[in-house]
């Protein structure tokens, strides 16, 4: 993964937001509740 190999934490952390982010979307199109569960509030 490069992100590992990547020293910048700022960027490290926006690209994992950005798939946290679309796993959240897929999570919630199939029907899961997240709102009980999602630990980083926007």
């Amino acid at each position: 993964m490069l992100l590992a190999k990547q020293e910048n934490a700022v960027e490290t952390y926006a690209e994992l937001k950005k798939e946290y982010l679309t796993i959240k979307v897929l999570l919630n199109v199939s029907g899961v509740n997240l709102t009980a569960i999602d630990l980083i509030k926007e």
